[in-house]
């Protein structure tokens, strides 16, 4: 039996170690609970002859149910933390106390009552939040029976909490109450029973912020993010490069300075903000240039003027421009004697 108690005593350990870690998040209400309990005052005392428990298996010495002494609890439940709740019960039952030889009572012939009072800590494996909670139990406690014989005591149990809702559950544990004092018997104790908060849950107070102020917002009047107090154009859309201004024209042809090749003088798009090109340089832009490379005048289109005899002379010039001349003979053939002095006049006659 004392290697049972040891057992317990470790596994409270262990748990008590493992709760410590856990922070604490949940606690059980102040919770009331009755149960029914059936006492064994034997098999502890046949476990203690025969040496072991299994040997009391063996030999089928565990006390039968009506060998067993049914009773009464109450039980108090509190939570110290998440994992670990107080339990205190005060149980009755009317019993043939087995007192020991060494206590130099004789045992009664009929059963009386007996009362116990005892204070334990539960180490639950798992929180209130799940179903079924087991958990083991330790503590201290006294007895009083036929009243006048008082003893004292060490509850170590192992229990089941099933969880129904709302802080309400159903108890069970097995006991063993281990013998402190002289008049005080080892013996087991079984209940169950059924238990429910006596205080209403708290509902956690909700307190709502405040609104949060509204922001200032500030203007952006034409709406191409730079805020009107840094604009310099607050309501014509421009670039934070030019102070929320858009981009310059300088020459107000349309197209602006970052895109202008020709920024001060106007020009056209096709030639990236730059005049018609003027290659041979006679006034007539290339597009209206019929001879662009060669200088010539409007009249001809852009072209010079034309020789058609190709005799050095244009056309405006040469009296006979389709027959190659001289320039001694306005364009025409020179006449090489005084004889054709006449026929000169008369041809360029004919040909005025």
């Amino acid at each position: 039996m004392k290697k049972l108690l040891f057992s317990f005593i470790a596994a409270g350990l262990v748990v008590t170690g493992f709760a410590q870690t856990t922070p604490i998040s949940y606690k059980k209400r102040p919770t009331l609970g009755v149960n029914f309990m059936m006492k064994d005052m034997l098999t502890a005392g046949r476990i203690s002859s025969a040496g072991s428990v299994s040997s009391v298996i063996t030999n089928k010495q565990w006390a039968k149910f009506q060998e067993m002494d049914p009773g009464l609890s109450v039980q108090y439940f509190e939570g110290l933390s998440e994992y670990v709740d107080f339990q205190a019960t005060l149980g009755g039952s009317f019993v043939k106390y087995p007192f020991s030889s060494k206590s130099g009572i004789t045992p009664p012939s009929s059963s009386k009552f007996l009362l116990e009072l005892d204070a334990a800590v539960n180490l639950k494996l798992l929180t209130d939040k799940y179903f079924l909670v087991p958990y083991l139990s330790f503590g201290v406690g006294t007895s009083m029976y036929a009243g006048s014989y008082f003893a004292a005591y060490a509850p170590a149990a192992a229990g089941l909490q099933i969880n129904l809702g709302e802080g309400t559950f159903v108890n069970t544990q097995f006991t063993y109450k281990a013998a402190i004092s002289d008049l005080a018997v080892n013996h087991l104790n079984y209940s169950i029973g059924i238990a429910s908060p006596i205080k209403e849950k708290k509902e956690p107070v909700i307190v709502t912020p405040p609104p949060a102020p509204a922001p200032v917002v500030e203007k952006d009047t034409d709406g191409d993010g730079i805020l009107d107090k840094n604009d310099k154009c607050p309501t014509v859309p421009g670039t934070a490069k030019y102070d929320g201004c858009p981009v310059p024209d300088t020459d107000g042809d349309g197209i602006n300075d970052e895109n202008d090749k020709c920024p001060t003088v106007k020009g056209l798009a096709k030639y990236n903000g730059c005049p018609i090109p003027d290659t041979d340089k006679d006034g007539i832009n290339d597009e209206e240039d019929k001879c662009p490379t060669v200088a010539g005048v409007a009249r001809y289109q852009g072209c010079p003027v034309p020789d058609t005899d190709k005799d050095g002379i244009n056309d405006e010039e040469d009296k006979c421009p389709t027959i190659p001349g001289v320039k001694e003979n306005n364009g025409c053939p020179a006449i090489k004697d005084e004889e054709s002095k006449y026929q000169r006049q008369e041809y360029l006659l004919r040909n005025w």
